[in-house]
């Protein structure tokens, strides 16, 4: 038998030349070295641009707290907290300062030899009591609600139609102006009802502007805790209710707190919700109420600032103060406590 010889590959001609890719070819160590050394600039240019952008956010916010304090400092004091809001404070100012009478009055008579009248003492007692209780009510009445309507969105409603909608028409009341809500509560509950101007009416109106961004807020929250989770819990026999309260809510604790507090932030310093539904109390014992009239802190402000005379525009600066304080307060309890009960 013969053996049949078959021919293998031609060899390569030398004289023909490499391929385009192979003298194309760059050695890996230069390929790594350019690869980092394009992602090191990267990163220091992504470092710089938020830096800069710290640095535009935080300029603004340094300057108007600095300018508060600077302008707030002078009033406060421990008195300022508890004593009664003066009513006739740019009265008694007018009254002590002739020229200023006469130029107001041209008729007007003084007499320099005239004993002045006692300087009002600066106060926003009732205005601190009016702004814890119309925020705590509001607080309770907007918080477990939006809380648990993120439940259902997120636990039970999910994609369905109910629940777009749901989502639908909270975005649509994020957006409303508050004076919007505060006319609306005035409308119904003040004018309708007629239950009138109380730290109720107000409590409403501020619950009404809280309720939609604790809802989007706390179902973003709840959205990012991991579904194994779940699914562990759902393993050991854990009812969806069951598995949301003792799973789901602890684990988005801090953001819940955190949406909550945004919230209770922007319910502090509302004005225009307050004007049409809170009254005018000038004394603790009259903003010490639920169902009667009261003040609040942002009231006091727009109200202090448009009036005339020296004192009025120094308690608006306290007042300013004071509302800072007071949310940083709140803000720190509400952090501390949720630390505490966070499941780690």
């Amino acid at each position: 038998m013969t053996a049949t010889t078959v021919p293998g590959p031609a060899p390569a001609d030398p004289s023909a030349g490499s391929s385009v890719s192979d003298r194309l070819t760059v050695p890996s160590d230069v390929r790594i070295s350019t690869i980092k050394g394009a992602r090191f600039v990267r990163n220091r240019v992504a470092t710089v641009a938020m830096i800069l952008a710290f640095l535009v956010a935080v300029v603004p916010l340094v300057f108007v707290i600095g300018n508060v304090v600077t302008k707030g400092a002078p009033v406060m004091s421990g008195s300022f907290l508890t004593r009664d809001i003066p009513t006739t404070a740019s009265a008694t100012e007018l009254k002590s300062d002739c020229k200023a009478r006469i130029k107001y009055d041209p008729t007007a008579k003084c007499d320099p030899k005239a004993a002045a009248p006692a300087a009002p003492k600066p106060g926003m007692g009732p205005a601190v009591v009016g702004t814890l209780i119309t925020t705590a009510v509001s607080a309770l009445l907007a918080i477990p609600l939006g809380i648990f309507a993120a439940i259902y969105l997120n636990e039970y409603g999910k994609r369905r139609r109910l629940a777009r909608f749901i989502r639908f028409m909270t975005d649509v009341m994020t957006g409303v102006p508050s004076i919007v809500m505060g006319i609306f509560i005035y409308t119904l509950w003040v004018l309708q009802f007629g239950f009138g101007r109380s730290a109720l009416a107000a409590s409403l109106a501020l619950a009404c502007l809280m309720l939609p961004i604790v809802v989007r807020s706390s179902e973003e929250m709840l959205r990012l805790v991991p579904n194994a989770l779940r699914e562990g819990s759902a393993a050991l026999g854990s009812r969806t209710w069951k598995t949301s309260l003792r799973v789901v809510l602890p684990t988005a604790l801090p953001g819940l707190v955190s949406g909550s507090m945004l919230a209770v932030a922007r319910a502090a310093g509302e004005t225009a919700p307050v004007l049409f539904t809170i009254g005018a109390a000038s004394t603790v014992r009259q903003a010490s109420t639920v169902t009667g009239q009261s003040t609040t802190l942002s009231f006091q402000i727009y109200n202090l600032i448009t009036n005339g005379g020296k004192l009025s525009p120094q308690m608006a600066w306290g007042a300013a103060l004071t509302l800072i304080v007071l949310v940083l307060i709140l803000t720190t309890i509400a952090r501390t406590v949720s630390a505490r009960f966070t499941m780690r």
